[in-house]
C-alpha cells in the first residue's frame, strides 16, 4: 500500500531524532529539518514524531488509519476507502487541478450510486492530507515545480583545477543568418558550446545549420583540444585563445547524441568520465546555461536577432534585417568569446583568462598531439566486414592497400568511422588499434555528404525496386545537384544545401618540407646572394 511506503519513509527521517533525544540534546531544530525534508508542517511533524516515539520507532505506527477510530466514530467500509483513494488519484492528482470540493462531491455521488455510506468532507480531506505532498505537487503542477519545492540543493559545484569538469550543451542562436551568395535570409544556427567549470573558459564551440548530433560534439571537442587564435577582421591583429586540453570529466544532459556509442566509446578510449544530468534536474549544468544566456544576450544586438521571446521582438522583422552569413557570425562569436575571456567574472573575482593562468591551465590536463586522431575517434561509425574488394558503406566501396593484409585473417567486423559532411574518406579501426584511412575505390567519384546519399537512395527506392548500385548512386546525386543549383534562387532548402557544401572539411595532406623541392626565381634581385670562392688553376694561362 502507498500508506505503508509513506510511513516507512517518514520513519526513516524521524528515527535519528530519537537518538538525539536519548542523548539529551535539543531536537527542535532537527524536527524543523525533518519537516522541510518531508514537506510537512512542523506541528504535523511533531505529532508524527511523538507517535513514533510512543511505539518504539515502529514505522507501522505512522501508517494511515493506524491510530484507530475515535470514541463514538464509525469505521469506513473498505470499498469506500478504495473508492476515495481511486477518485483522488483519478480526479484530483491531474494537471487540470480541479477543486477539492468538486472531487468530494464526485466521491459522494459515486458512493450513493453504489449504495455505500458517503464519507464526510472531513474524512476525504484527511485521506488527502495523508498523501505525499511531493506527489501531489508533481501530479498537479508538474515535475519542475515539484523539484523547485522539494528537491535538495546540495550547493555549488566546487572545482579547483582546470579541465577537471567541462560542461557541454547545445542551443539555437537567437538570430537569423543569410546565405553567402545572395545574402537572403536562411535560418537560425545551432551552437554547441563547451565550458571549463573551474575557470569559466569557453574551451570549444561549433556552429552549424544542422541540428545537434554526434558530429556536433566531435567538432566541438576537436575545437577544445586545439590551441586557438582569432584574426581580427580588417586588421593584422590576432587575439590569442590559449586554452586547450583533454577534459577529465564531461557533464552533459540526456540528449540522444550524448548516449550514442560513438561518444561513450571515444570518451572511454581517451579516459574521459561522462556524467549525465539527472532527468528533470534543471539546476544541474548551471554554468553552461548561464554562459549560453550571456552569449544570447550579446546576440540580441545583432541585425536579424529574434530576441528571446515574441514579446521582446515586437514588430521587428528579423528576416528583413538579417545581414550576417554563418562565417561572419562565427567570426563575431569568436571575438565575443575573446572579449568575455578578458572581462572580469563576478564569481571568479578576475577574468577567465587570469583564472586559467593562475590555476595552471596550460599544465593541468593532457594535451593532444594527434588532434586528427582525437577528432576521428568521436565521429559516428558503422560495423563492416573487410572483404577482398575492401569495405562497403552507404552503398559506396572503399579501399586501402593495408586491407590486403587483413583479408582472410579472421579479422571479423571492424569499426568504420565517417564524417557525414564528406564520405570520400572513411577510417577503419582494426583489432591492433590502428586507424586506417580508406578512400573511394573509384577515385573518379566526387565528394558527397551523407545527406546527399540518403536523399539519392530514397529517390531510387521511390522510383525503382531493389537496392541502388554505386554507379547509379552517384548519377542520381549529380542529377539532384543540378536540380538544386537550378532551384537555388527559388527555395530556401536549396540555398541551405549550397551553404552546407561550402563548409565541407578541407582535406590537406600532411606536409613534409624535407621531401619537397622549391623553385627559385633566379631573376629576383632581392634574393640573397652568396660569394663563390675561386681557385687558381695552374693549367690556366694568363
Amino acid at each position: 500500500m502507498v500508506s505503508e511506503r509513506l510511513a516507512k519513509h517518514r520513519a526513516s527521517v524521524l528515527r535519528p531524532i530519537l537518538e538525539l533525544e536519548k542523548k539529551g540534546e535539543p531536537i527542535s531544530a532537527a524536527i524543523g529539518d525533518a519537516a522541510w525534508e518531508l514537506g510537512l508542517a512542523k506541528s504535523h511533524t511533531w505529532s508524527l514524531y511523538r507517535r513514533l516515539r510512543e511505539n518504539d520507532g515502529r514505522a507501522t505506527a505512522l501508517e494511515l488509519g493506524r491510530r484507530g477510530p475515535q470514541l463514538g466514530s464509525k469505521r469506513i467500509a473498505r470499498e469506500v476507502e478504495h473508492l476515495i483513494d481511486a477518485s483522488l488519484r483519478r480526479y484530483y492528482l491531474v494537471r487540470e487541478r480541479p477543486s477539492f470540493l468538486r472531487i468530494w462531491r464526485e466521491i459522494r455521488s459515486e458512493c450513493e450510486a453504489k449504495g455505500f455510506q458517503p464519507p464526510t468532507r472531513k474524512t476525504v480531506k484527511a485521506r488527502l492530507d495523508a498523501m505525499d505532498e511531493k506527489e501531489i505537487v508533481r501530479k498537479r503542477r508538474g515535475a519542475k515545480e515539484a523539484n523547485k519545492t522539494f528537491a535538495a540543493r546540495p550547493g555549488r559545484l566546487a572545482v579547483g583545477t582546470p579541465l577537471d569538469i567541462v560542461q557541454i550543451d547545445h542551443t539555437m542562436a537567437d538570430i537569423i543568418l543569410v546565405d553567402y551568395m545572395d545574402r537572403r535570409p536562411l535560418a537560425r544556427p545551432y551552437l554547441t558550446v563547451a565550458i571549463d567549470v573551474a575557470t569559466r573558459i569557453v574551451l570549444g564551440v561549433f556552429v552549424s545549420f544542422d541540428a545537434p548530433s554526434v558530429l556536433s560534439i566531435a567538432l566541438c571537442l576537436d575545437h577544445c583540444v586545439r590551441r586557438k587564435s582569432i584574426h581580427v577582421p580588417g586588421t593584422l591583429e590576432e587575439l590569442v585563445w590559449p586554452t586547450s586540453g583533454i577534459p577529465k570529466a564531461i557533464h552533459v544532459d540526456n540528449a540522444q547524441e550524448f548516449h550514442s556509442e560513438a561518444f561513450s566509446s571515444a570518451c572511454e578510449d581517451w579516459g574521459i568520465a561522462v556524467e549525465y544530468r539527472p532527468p528533470g534536474a534543471t539546476h544541474f549544468g548551471g554554468h553552461i546555461e548561464r554562459l549560453i544566456g550571456t552569449a544570447m544576450g550579446a546576440v540580441h544586438v545583432l541585425p536579424g536577432t529574434t530576441q528571446s521571446s515574441a514579446a521582446e521582438k515586437g514588430d521587428y522583422d528579423s528576416g528583413k534585417h538579417a545581414a550576417l552569413t554563418l562565417a561572419e557570425f562565427e567570426e563575431w562569436l569568436d571575438l565575443e568569446i575573446c572579449r568575455y575571456h578578458n572581462t572580469r567574472h563576478e564569481a571568479l573575482g578576475r577574468t577567465p583568462l587570469a583564472a586559467w593562468a593562475d590555476l595552471g591551465g596550460d599544465t593541468a590536463g593532457r594535451q593532444v598531439i594527434d588532434v586528427e586522431a582525437f577528432r576521428t575517434s568521436f565521429l559516428p561509425f558503422e560495423w563492416r566486414q573487410v572483404g577482398r574488394t575492401g569495405i562497403t558503406l552507404f552503398g559506396v566501396h572503399y579501399w586501402s592497400d593495408v586491407f590486403a593484409s587483413l583479408v582472410g585473417r579472421g579479422q571479423g567486423k571492424v569499426q568504420v568511422k565517417y564524417d557525414p559532411r564528406d564520405l570520400s574518406q572513411v577510417w577503419v579501426l582494426v583489432d591492433d588499434g590502428r586507424m586506417i584511412p580508406a578512400r573511394y575505390r573509384d577515385l573518379s567519384h566526387p565528394r558527397i555528404s551523407l545527406w546527399e546519399s540518403r536523399r539519392a537512395r530514397k529517390e531510387w527506392q521511390d522510383r525503382h525496386v531493389g537496392r541502388i548500385n554505386e554507379k547509379a548512386l552517384f548519377q542520381v546525386i549529380d542529377a539532384q545537384r543540378r536540380l538544386a543549383e537550378a532551384a537555388r534562387e527559388k527555395t530556401r532548402t536549396a540555398r541551405l544545401e549550397s551553404e552546407r557544401a561550402t563548409r565541407l572539411p578541407k582535406q590537406k595532406p600532411h606536409r613534409d618540407p624535407s621531401r619537397e623541392m622549391f623553385a627559385i626565381d633566379t631573376g629576383n634581385p632581392d634574393l640573397p646572394t652568396y660569394p663563390i670562392e675561386e681557385f687558381d688553376d695552374p693549367r690556366r694561362k694568363n
